[in-house]
């Protein structure tokens, strides 16, 4: 099933810096465990809230589970997902998968 995963995310004042080189690692890492996938990271950088949304477009629930498992396992992959922790805002991440058949 193709689908639209899109995860937005509220960020630090100060920290928009520091998450736009952690999504650059983010976004090597997904493409490496997901390379058929279109992945896009994009930023609100004026006014408030400052936020990051993460977009993934490909196939979904099939066949993906063991590739998640090891960008999961990766830990570069989680060390990133430390550091995105440190700048963003806790509570404010909102998940939404829409797909079509």
């Amino acid at each position: 099933m193709q689908a639209i995963y899109t995860r937005t995310m509220r960020i630090t004042d100060d920290g928009l810096g520091k998450a736009m080189e952690i999504c650059q690692g983010l976004a090597k890492a997904r493409k490496k465990y997901f390379p058929k996938h279109q992945i896009y990271f994009s930023f609100q950088v004026g006014g408030d809230p400052r936020t990051i949304r993460e977009t993934l477009i490909g196939t979904m629930f099939e066949g993906e589970n063991e590739a998640d498992a090891k960008m999961s396992a990766d830990k570069k992959y989680q060390s990133l997902q430390k550091q995105l922790k440190k700048v963003a805002v806790e509570g404010t991440i909102e998940d939404e998968i829409r797909s079509h058949l």
